[in-house]
């Protein structure tokens, strides 16, 4: 048994636009002196008995109103003047999350809402961009997954007030957070621990960000905002609104306040994806079907895991002109695809407060998030279907091992394969599409109890949080531009080509193709019908009790608290079906009638505006809302066929302890604790068991005769499905339960009132992904009879499959922090911090060849997919970071993180079974951010860089995500004091995200996506 094994080469590029912004920050810096010189009054000194903050608050509870003159709270309450110089706006938020991490005890990033419901980015996620050592991954162009350090997004621990959010997604629910969820008008504050303290929840190995919104004691009565705003994509040509608005009250004597906001926006997004599937070695065999060429790297290099390379399962392949090809990579597949969806996004939030006694404060929460998503994808395939008559040639990588481009022609009339009795037709591009109406909706209700009485405080927290989401409908299908009716035999399209030596997939078809179908030379491919669902719910209820006590002297505070979880997570599966006949639950697709291919089915003209991802002279589509329309009126609405027996049911129930002492003397300050968490892991499952008996109605000869008759979507004649498979389910129950004790310790000392330095030392944990948990076992056997009918699509005999591993360990770290900050001017600093995880655990995907029991029977399986435990691997790296503002208004924001991963042993089943890196990791992040504010105006031009990301595996090799750059602007303008013209402009330089295979080139091209450059104009309303 071998695993995969890569290492991660990466090697920083240089840009323009971040070399345009370094000078800048650089710039900036150099005057750094000279603006000193101009300030009214030297920079304060931090206080030398600062007291370390005993609980996370929102923070806005220390926001200070505008036009207020500028100063340092200290921790009594006190300012220390800095002479008569007044902040507002941008510039007052950069300093206050400056002075926030400089009083906090850990290493924290802290990021604040400029004002009530004006968060420095359209997405929060897109503002924890500018976090050093935090790395985003998009959906439509907006944030929507977090890292930190270099870690994947699963090891992020993302909580809302300090509590987990459920946020259900479509398919797998997911322990990562999904900020598109999240409108960021509710947010006045975020807060990025990268070390931890005892008193904050445990599972963020990479880090832990804490939303904090809004409540009606902190801000003055009867203030928000409204807000309406327009945007506009280049991709999608349409201008959408989004409304929000924020309201908050509280009686004179503050014992009652009231809060409520909402926001609503409405956007279509449009990504243009190209994108390969499948790469295979092909190669000749011998007589006994052993490979004649194995597989092998562009320097001609053997695989150590070559039980994990994908093989196609014959021969090589030879060109019409007698060419043939041996040895060498090819994508069984490259498509072009333009994906549509309409988002409509709503948030609300409604809070109350209440003092019944001086000393206690109650509060409640409520949150509902909607985010509804109707996507139509239409997709164009070349597949390797070609190969047997239309294959023309091949070019290559400059190894000679990689396929760069690929023809299939149709020969000229009454030659070739169009000499035959029956002419042959040729099947490619398919013309493929998937139609999906889905919702996800979250609801979060606390409710905290504070006491707060002289030394000490008490806070008891009870939630409850639940979301559900998935598909009402979703139906796929695809067509085939040929038909095969015998006697009128006709091609739809003459030629396909595809060529991605350029990193970017281009494509060329005939160009009657569009007319073609249209006048009816097509039909579906049955088999590609589909109409299968996922819907999961997630739900947590918590409590939680925090007690402090405080003290004078070095002892500061101690804090001791518990918290209780219990996590539920369901799913159910099944199909939307159409029937020919109700009574024997006939499809319509195992029909003659199912093959028909309308020509309103397809759109009267080709799609348009295609501005990147990929190049194509000719781009049909399908028309989803005529299809269903002719499926409703003619069979009648479908059934929802759910699938009962198949279980997806797991639960976490975890109870926590903490005790935390703060302690702080003269310019010493900080904490140490210690948290307990005990983690009870149950699942009901179900593992299921695929026998794929036949496919085809077999020819006069039997099983093994190529000559089958042919059905009515010119394909061979499909058996009915309940022939074809047997799909057996059995329940699968596992139960774990393990303890983790997990100590932390942060300092902070002045060295100089402008120098600081830190250091914090943790063992972190966070437990496996549900679908890693969760994920059935899940196994397919294709008979001698069923891979020979479809042999042609890369099928084989015997079994495969993959599944989850319940015996996962949680990835746990040992982490060390070493940073020195210098604060040499009023709101700016210069800092660097140098952080090292020594990771026991760490969770990896597999492909290998194992033997199983299935049934009672010893199994060949290969190949099967898994994930299990990396051991021993070491994550370290730097943050640099700066910040610095000029007195007339010019600023600049700098930070850059380098992490390298080492590669470590992954075993399975107690056996070293190869090595891996550290799937999700980056290298190396760049975040840069040049604004002018003063007076009336403020710009801002910010640039960000993720270096590239190791992923997962694909026919036995890592995918590698290239280095992305993006450049964003931002104005505003204040027409009055309280009204504001703002405006955006996000992807500037319309930068495009790509991926490949294997870390020896990048000519094995998988995935590219434009999703749009993207204007917001907006006006806002504070009062």
């Amino acid at each position: 048994m071998t695993a995969s094994i890569e290492s991660c080469s990466i090697v920083a590029r240089r840009h323009r636009p971040l070399s345009f912004l370094l000078a800048t920050v650089s710039l900036t810096a150099a005057l750094a002196g000279a603006a000193q010189a101009q300030q009214a009054a030297p920079s304060p000194a931090p206080p030398q008995n600062a007291t370390p903050t005993d609980q996370a608050q929102p923070a806005s509870t220390a926001t200070a109103e505008s036009g207020q003159t500028a100063g340092t709270t200290q921790p009594d309450g006190s300012t220390q003047d800095t002479g008569d110089i007044v902040v507002t706006g941008y510039r007052r938020s950069i300093e206050k999350s400056l002075t926030q991490k400089r009083e906090a005890n850990a290493f924290v990033d802290v990021i604040t809402a400029e004002d009530v419901g004006k968060f420095p980015d359209k997405n929060v996620a897109d503002a924890l961009q500018r976090v050093p050592g935090v790395v985003i991954t998009r959906d439509g162009g907006e944030g929507s997954r977090v890292s930190i350090r270099g870690l994947q997004s699963g090891l992020t621990l993302t909580l809302l007030n300090g509590n987990f959010l459920a946020g259900a997604d479509s398919g797998e629910p997911q322990r990562s957070f999904n900020y598109v969820l999240l409108p960021s008008t509710f947010i006045a504050s975020t807060e990025v621990y990268k070390s931890p303290e005892a008193r904050l929840e445990e599972g963020g190995v990479g880090g832990t960000i804490i939303l904090n919104t809004r409540r009606p004691f902190d801000v003055p009565a009867w203030s928000g905002f409204v807000s309406a705003e327009g945007t506009y994509s280049d991709t999608t040509e349409k201008y959408e609104p989004q409304l929000g608005g924020q309201v908050s009250w509280k009686n004179k004597e503050e014992t009652f306040g009231l809060l409520v906001g909402g926001v609503w926006q409405k956007r279509t997004n449009r990504e243009l994806r190209s994108s390969s599937e499948s790469w295979l070695w092909w190669s000749d065999r011998d007589a006994q079907g052993n490979v004649l060429k194995p597989a092998t790297d562009v320097d001609g290099k053997t695989f150590a895991n070559n039980d994990a390379i994908s093989y196609w399962p014959g021969q090589g392949t030879t060109a019409r002109d007698g060419t043939h090809y041996s040895g060498y990579w090819a994508p069984q597949s490259v498509n072009a695809e333009v994906f549509d969806q309409e988002r409509e996004r709503y948030g609300i939030q409604a809070t109350a407060q209440f003092k019944p006694f001086e000393a206690v404060t109650v509060t409640a929460n409520y949150f509902r998030f909607g985010y509804s998503s109707n996507y139509t994808s239409n997709v164009l395939k070349i597949p390797e279907w070609g190969y047997d008559n239309f294959f023309t040639g091949a070019t290559f990588d400059k190894s000679g091992t990689i396929f760069q481009s690929a023809n299939f022609a149709v020969p000229a009339a009454g030659t070739g394969c169009l000499a035959r009795p029956t002419p042959c037709t040729m099947e490619t591009p398919q013309i493929a599409g998937t139609y999906s109406r889905e919702k996800q909706v979250s609801n979060t209700f606390e409710t905290e109890v504070k006491y707060s009485q002289d030394r000490f405080d008490a806070v008891l927290k009870l939630g409850k949080t639940k979301s559900s989401g998935g598909p009402s409908v979703r139906f796929s299908v695809a067509a085939k531009p040929r038909l095969t009716t015998p006697g009128r035999e006709q091609n739809g399209n003459l030629v396909s080509n595809w060529n991605i030596s350029d990193g970017i997939a281009n494509f060329e078809f005939s160009p009657e193709l569009q007319n073609n179908i249209r006048n009816g030379i097509a039909q579906i491919d049955v088999g590609s019908t589909n109409s299968s669902f996922v819907n999961s719910d997630l739900g947590q209820r918590y409590a939680q009790l925090d007690l402090t006590r405080r003290f004078d002297g070095f002892l500061k505070s101690v804090q001791i608290g518990g918290k209780w979880r219990d996590l539920k997570i369901g799913r159910e599966t099944g199909r939307n079906d159409w029937y020919a006949d109700p009574a024997t639950l006939l499809r319509y697709q195992d029909t003659a009638a199912g093959a028909v291919a309308r020509p309103e089915f397809f759109y009267a003209n080709q799609i348009g505006n295609i501005n990147g991802g990929f190049n194509a002279n000719v781009v049909p589509g399908i028309n989803f809302d005529e299809y269903l329309k002719y499926l409703n009126s003619t069979y009648g609405q479908a059934v929802r066929v759910y699938e009962p027996d198949f279980v997806y049911a797991l639960g976490e129930r975890v109870f926590a302890g903490y005790a935390q002492v703060n302690f702080g003397t003269g310019g010493l300050r900080g904490n140490v604790g210690l948290r307990m968490a005990n983690t009870k892991q149950s699942g009901n499952t179900s593992d299921r068991l695929q026998y794929l008996n036949d496919y085809c109605v077999n020819g006069p000869g039997g099983a093994a005769d190529p000559n089958r008759p042919l059905g009515p979507d010119g394909n061979c004649q499909v058996l009915p499905l309940s022939v074809r498979e047997t799909i057996v389910n059995t329940r699968a129950y596992q139960s774990k339960t393990y303890t983790d004790w997990l100590p932390s310790f942060n300092v902070s000392y002045e060295v100089t009132p402008d120098l600081l330095v830190r250091g914090a030392v943790a063992k972190v944990i966070a437990r496996p992904s549900f679908e890693n948990l969760g994920s059935q076992r899940s196994l397919t056997f294709r008979s001698d009879a069923y891979a020979f009918d479809r042999g042609q699509f890369g099928e084989f005999a015997g079994w495969s499959g993959s599944g989850g591993n319940s015996d996962l360990n949680p990835f746990s770290a040992w982490q060390y922090d070493l940073g020195i900050e210098w604060y040499f001017h009023r709101g700016s600093v210069l800092g660097a911090t140098f952080f090292r995880k020594d990771v026991s655990d760490f969770v990896v995907p597999l492909v290998l060849n194992v033997t199983r029991d299935v049934n009672g029977t010893q199994q060949l399986i290969q190949p099967y997919s898994t994930v299990a435990n990396g051991s021993n691997a070491r994550s370290q790296g730097v943050e640099l970071y700066a910040q610095h503002t000029l007195p007339f208004g010019l600023g600049a924001q700098v930070n850059f993180t380098y992490n390298d991963t080492s590669v470590a042993d992954v075993t399975l089943d107690g056996q070293k079974v190869g090595s891996s890196a550290l799937v999700g990791s980056a290298k190396t992040q760049v975040n840069a951010s040049v604004f002018y504010e003063h007076g009336k105006v403020l710009m801002r031009a910010s640039y960000n860089r993720r270096g590239e990301v190791v992923g997962g595996l694909q026919s036995g090799l890592n995918e590698y995500t290239d280095p992305y750059a993006q450049v964003d602007l931002n104005a505003a303008y204040a027409l009055t004091d309280r009204l504001n013209l703002t405006a955006s402009v996000i992807n500037l330089t319309k930068a495009e995200e790509s991926r490949h295979l294997g870390n020896d080139t990048k000519d094995r091209f998988t995935y590219r996506n434009y999703f749009g450059r993207r204007a917001y104009i907006g006006v806002s309303f504070n009062f």
